[in-house]
């Protein structure tokens, strides 16, 4: 595998990580309050929900559309059909978004079952999701690596690298970095127990920074043994 193509590879599939841990995240928050064994953090809770519609819609999905979708529609029409559904999910999560919205601010007004709607809506937004991300690294990743062409590789990974490289990155990649961070230091455990290994809880997958290809970009990589990652691939 090319450089350049293993670099873009490493940064989506680490992208789409740290969204369905994110993701995750909010499941198992809302089964901890649930369950009485911790207290809604509303602070901690609307900014990972502000997290999930702000990352792909700023950063992921225009670098997908752009780069990637555009690329492999110019080499082969086998993923057109494809392509055009991923894009019509896209144009979908504004609405599910305002949905789970609307229900985390009934619960934090305190009506009436709004907690069991917010997971319902939580539960229906994550397999939405989780099933959006299987196929964009199930089918339409190797048709890009059986299509496109060592320059395709090099556009896609230029564009990608732009939201892993620090210096530089734009100032929305700052935000959602510092955000993603701050994410993971003020859920408590057990909860906090998967995305950080050094607070105390049970671990259902974790967080580290590991290299991407290309020495000093740096992306978030999830060590998964259930959860985002399982779910991606299942």
């Amino acid at each position: 595998m090319s450089d350049s193509k293993s670099k873009a590879i490493a940064i989506i599939r680490a992208e789409h990580r740290a969204l369905g841990a994110v993701i995750n995240n909010i499941k198992a928050v809302l089964q901890e309050v649930q369950a009485g064994r911790v207290a809604m953090d509303f602070k901690l809770f609307w900014a990972m929900v502000y997290y999930i519609d702000a990352f792909p819609d700023r950063l992921h999905h225009p670098k997908e559309d752009d780069w990637l979708f555009s690329r492999i529609t110019t080499r082969t029409p086998l993923a057109d059909k494809l392509i055009e559904e991923l894009q019509s999910q896209h144009q979908m999560e504004p609405q599910a978004l305002a949905r789970m919205r609307r229900d985390l601010g009934n619960y934090e007004a305190g009506v009436p079952g709004s907690l069991e709607a917010l997971q319902t809506t939580v539960a229906s937004y994550a397999d939405f999701t989780w099933k959006h991300l299987r196929t964009e690294e199930s089918e339409i990743l190797p048709l890009a690596e059986a299509h496109l062409l060592a320059s395709d590789w090099d556009a896609i990974a230029d564009a990608f690298a732009q939201n892993a490289d620090p210096l530089v990155g734009s100032a929305d990649n700052k935000l959602f970095d510092a955000l993603f961070h701050d994410i993971v230091n003020r859920t408590p455990a057990p909860v906090s127990g998967g995305l950080n290994p050094h607070k105390s809880g049970g671990s259902k997958w974790r967080c580290k920074l590991a290299p991407v290809s290309g020495g000093h970009l740096w992306r978030r990589i999830l060590v998964v043994n259930s959860g985002a990652l399982g779910a991606i691939n299942r």
